[in-house]
């Protein structure tokens, strides 16, 4: 039997998919991965609004910025080596939620150590979101496995651009608006990252470029 009319072990065990369903894990993982690199992207680009409305003297004004990496990066290391998929569906729906809710109270914030602490949430959900769903990515295995590094690639490149549009999107909506709108976003990625992402590597339908 050729890799194009392989058939894996379904998900949820629905009938075995075929066509655009066969890559539903791995491309709602990408848009995962795109959301919380927007994250980053948008709290870099955008953090200079956030110290401004808040009237942050000149040492502190990139603190949102710092305390978002440390948790990115902090959050990221530590899912990285932590073996197979595991509860996908359910970690890396979770991890989504926290995005939301890291965005939601950055969007809403009182004060600029307020926004500080949030940021630094925000980014540890992102770490934990960008490390999950690359996970899921990467076990799909798409083609012969360079598709997963370029679905990857696109995610990174879509975070970017959605960083830029930000800064087009603060004049009509402000900064907390725009934050807003990540929090949509956010919501989308976690709904459909629970609907189509399996919770181990058995169950993960295996795409292949050469089926279409």
């Amino acid at each position: 039997m050729t890799a194009s009319t392989e058939i894996q072990t379904p998900l949820r065990g629905t009938a075995p998919s075929r066509g655009p369903l066969r890559w539903a894990p791995a491309l709602w993982a990408t848009y995962a991965q795109a959301v919380a690199f927007a994250a980053a992207a948008v709290t870099a680009f955008l953090v200079n609004d956030i110290a401004a409305a808040f009237h942050a003297s000149t040492g502190t004004r990139l603190w949102p910025l710092g305390a978002f990496a440390i948790g990115l990066v902090t959050a990221a290391n530590a899912t990285r080596r932590t073996g197979t998929l595991g509860r996908a569906r359910y970690t890396g729906a979770i991890a989504l939620g926290a995005l939301a809710l890291g965005a939601l109270a950055l969007a809403l914030a009182p004060g600029f150590w307020f926004a500080v602490g949030a940021a630094g949430a925000f980014g540890t959900a992102a770490g934990f979101t960008v490390a999950l769903a690359g996970r899921v990515v990467t076990a799909a295995e798409i083609g012969d496995g360079t598709g997963s590094v370029v679905l990857s690639a696109a995610a990174l490149l879509g975070g970017i651009a959605a960083g830029v549009g930000a800064l087009f999107a603060v004049p009509l909506y402000g900064w907390r608006g725009v934050f807003g709108l990540v929090v949509v976003a956010t919501i989308l990625a976690a709904w459909k990252f629970a609907e189509y992402v399996p919770n181990d590597d058995a169950a993960l339908v295996k795409c292949d470029m050469r089926f279409f």
